[in-house]
């Protein structure tokens, strides 16, 4: 063959080879890189600044949730020397609803939202009945970070988020600790200790140890179990933070970031604490459930005793 006809082939391979690349390159783009977004609202609150494509009236409503978000973490957390109140208002881009963040960010998968230093990103879930425990869950993380300064295990970041924004969201108040059943994970319960017993729940695989939860090892895969863990991560942060004999230690245990070691020495034995909070869990889980007029009404966990819950039910 002519050399300057085999040239003009291979040219024309890597011609085609680049025009390839190129296409594979713009669909990652258009896949993994966040695109062009512009506000069509700022709104200015006392601790927040809200960059917002939703209408008026849900990013006012939005801006109502979060300042009452923040009222309460600070209720719970300003005593800790890290706590910071300082003059820069936390930032959040709110999208006007779930396709249009998904258009932005291609690449989120299966979060609702999510925080990114120094945005919480989050949409106005308009056809949910709670619209904002996506975004409170993200405001949470950011308060962590932002705010309180705490380094967290994965298992409290995760718990702490879900705890509190999983409560009731009143006129004038989060109410942390009365239960929003249409929050998540709250709709998730029926998957975490599906038998009375502790130990078959362990081999069932319904209940992960605590000692795995908390240590972020030996457990079952996070990809097929996601629901699950959060769940556990939930009802843990939740009995430490309700339960009498905790809800003090817990803030401490917060500061002192969650891990094992931390546990064991603040809260006491995993597998005491375990057996505890199994029993805790399966009231819970007959609260949300049942037809408790308290619980539909106010979101209250009428709590057993801590006799009961030593014991065990009956």
């Amino acid at each position: 063959m002519p050399e300057g006809k085999l040239n003009r082939r291979f040219k024309a391979r890597h011609i085609r080879f680049l025009v390839y690349f190129l296409v594979l390159a713009g669909i990652t783009a258009w896949r993994f890189v966040p695109h062009p977004w512009h506000p069509t609202l700022i709104l200015q609150t006392p601790h927040h600044i809200i960059y917002s494509t939703a209408t008026r009236q849900q990013t006012e409503d939005t801006a109502r949730a979060l300042e009452s978000l923040y009222l309460a973490y600070s209720n719970r957390f300003r005593e800790l020397p890290q706590f910071q109140v300082t003059d820069s208002r936390l930032k959040l881009k709110l999208y006007k609803d779930r396709n249009e963040m998904r258009s932005i960010h291609p690449s989120m998968g299966w979060a609702e939202a999510f925080y990114r230093a120094p945005y919480c990103h989050a949409y106005f879930a308009a056809n949910e009945t709670n619209p904002y425990h996506w975004m409170l869950h993200e405001s949470v993380h950011q308060l962590n970070h932002e705010v309180a300064h705490l380094h967290l295990a994965k298992w409290m970041e995760e718990g702490l988020a879900t705890y509190i924004s999983t409560s009731r969201l009143l006129t004038n108040e989060l109410a942390v600790g009365r239960i929003d059943p249409n929050t998540y994970p709250v709709w998730w319960t029926d998957l975490i200790a599906i038998s009375t017993n502790l130990e078959e729940n362990i081999r069932n695989k319904s209940v992960i140890p605590l000692r795995s939860i908390i240590g972020n090892r030996g457990g079952p895969s996070m990809k097929s179990h996601f629901n699950l863990y959060y769940v556990h991560w939930w009802t843990l942060t939740y009995f430490l933070f309700e339960d009498e004999r905790y809800r003090a230690k817990a803030v401490k245990l917060a500061q002192a970031g969650g891990g094992l070691a931390a546990f064991e020495d603040i809260i006491g034995p995993v597998d005491k604490v375990q057996a505890e909070w199994h029993t805790y869990v399966l009231h819970l889980k007959k609260t949300n459930a049942g037809i408790d007029r308290e619980f539909l009404k106010t979101g209250k966990i009428v709590v057993p005793s801590p006799q009961t819950i030593t014991n065990g039910p009956k």
